[in-house]
């Protein structure tokens, strides 16, 4: 009796043996978490640090990915670093020392770490040297980043070099670009169009309208063109940008509006902007049913700005006789909140027959508004007032190579019109 109890007991302490030696073989096998590389290493003063990584799994799977890390190396200061990486239970570390010395050494020739220049400046490099450990010059291995000066602000560029053993430094310059309106810009056209028709089914008041009409063939036949050339459509927010010498626009960069949010544009006109993918303005007048308009009518080219409220009508004695320039503020500043309002925007205004005076101006300004444009023409320059810019008028009939010779940038073009 004793002889089998001993003998069922030695079976139970094997099996419960042999189960934890599969538990043991089973954990270790499938959930498991180690380093790439040592535990603990030595990197230069501003090296760029690439952790080795580390290895893990569970069921068997690599989850190398999922593994959370804690801890961050900065090599720009000396010192110990841990870096700590957790799956689950399992934990791993790793530390990182920064030394005093770079490996391989890269230095600024002119000892400067930050400059300081105008927007449209030419950036002028002051020089870099590089040396790796045996004092060797690789200074024809340092990558400098692209320099992306266009706008005002603090830029970083990045000086990259690596030695033969692998080891990596990078420094940085910090180069302040200061506003500047002062420098030669081939201008900004702001492109007026109205009304846009079929030519197989002319509308009756083709004639009637002043030439404010334009074709969906020419329309198609221009923005077809853009898109070859490789224009740019800069958003209201870049063009008041560029008018204040805070931003550098491509030298083919256009605006397209169009005028009153008439039937005919956004039955005719949207169509064509969709077929090319060619972002545009509507300056509607939100009187004129411009609510359900513009909600019919939604379109990711079309941008809806205000064109007033109800104010596109006679009453003053400026330039055509809008109403506008002789609007108290009180009753001036209630017609742009209301269009504002209905629009949804207040990034652009078109001034209704592009009548003005100072009174209006500042009204559009207060409003709220970033950019205001008229109906004078010409192109718009850095420096010009944001709240008066000019247009250049589109003309029904008008050849394509008429419309270029408005809208492409001149060579040897002054900055000034």
């Amino acid at each position: 009796m004793k002889h089998k109890m001993a003998v069922s007991i030695g079976i139970i302490l094997l099996a419960v043996i042999g189960m934890l030696v599969f538990i043991f073989i089973y954990y270790t096998t499938q959930f498991s978490l180690s380093l790439k590389g040592s535990d603990e290493m030595t990197v230069g003063l501003y090296s760029v640090y690439e952790d080795p990584g580390i290895e893990a799994k569970k069921g068997g799977k690599d989850i190398s990915g999922k593994v959370k890390v804690t801890g961050k190396v900065d090599t720009e200061k000396p010192g110990e670093y841990v870096l700590q990486y957790r799956m689950g239970t399992l934990t791993a570390e790793r530390t990182v020392i920064v030394s005093n010395e770079m490996n391989p050494r890269l230095m600024l020739t002119d000892g400067e770490w930050a400059a300081e220049m105008l927007l449209g400046e030419e950036f002028e490099e002051p020089g870099y040297e590089a040396y790796d450990e045996n004092g060797k010059d690789i200074s024809d291995r340092v990558i400098v980043s692209d320099l992306d000066f266009n706008k005002a602000g603090r830029h970083t560029i990045d000086y990259t070099v690596s030695d033969d053993a692998g080891n990596t430094t990078r420094i940085s310059r910090i180069v302040k670009i200061a506003p500047n309106t002062d420098y030669k810009s081939p201008g900004l056209p702001i492109c007026m169009y109205h009304y846009v028709y079929d030519e197989d089914d002319p509308p009756d008041d083709l004639k009637k309208r002043y030439g404010n009409y334009i074709s969906q063939q020419d329309l198609s036949e221009e923005l077809a063109w853009l898109n070859e050339e490789g224009y740019y459509y800069p958003s209201w927010e870049e063009v008041r940008a560029y008018i204040d010498g805070e931003l550098l626009l491509p030298e083919k960069s256009i605006v397209l509006c169009f005028d009153d949010g008439a039937d005919s544009f956004l039955t005719y006109g949207i169509p064509v902007l969709e077929k090319y993918k060619v972002p545009a303005t509507c300056f509607m007048i939100t009187s004129y049913d411009g609510e359900n308009k513009i909600a019919s009518h939604q379109s990711e080219y079309v941008d809806y700005e205000s064109h007033s409220h109800d104010m596109h009508k006679g009453g003053g004695k400026i330039g055509h006789g809008g109403i506008f320039t002789a609007l108290s503020k009180e009753k001036g500043l209630a017609d742009l909140n209301a269009s504002i309002k209905i629009c949804g925007s207040s990034n652009a205004f078109a001034y209704p027959f592009g009548d003005y005076n100072n009174s209006s101006r500042d009204m559009v300004e207060e409003a709220g508004f970033l950019c205001a444009v008229t109906t004078e023409y010409g192109k718009a320059y850095p420096g010009d007032d944001p709240m008066l810019l000019p247009r250049v008028r589109m003309s029904e009939g008008q050849s394509l190579e008429r419309f270029i010779g408005m809208v492409a940038p001149k060579t040897q073009q002054k900055q000034k019109r």
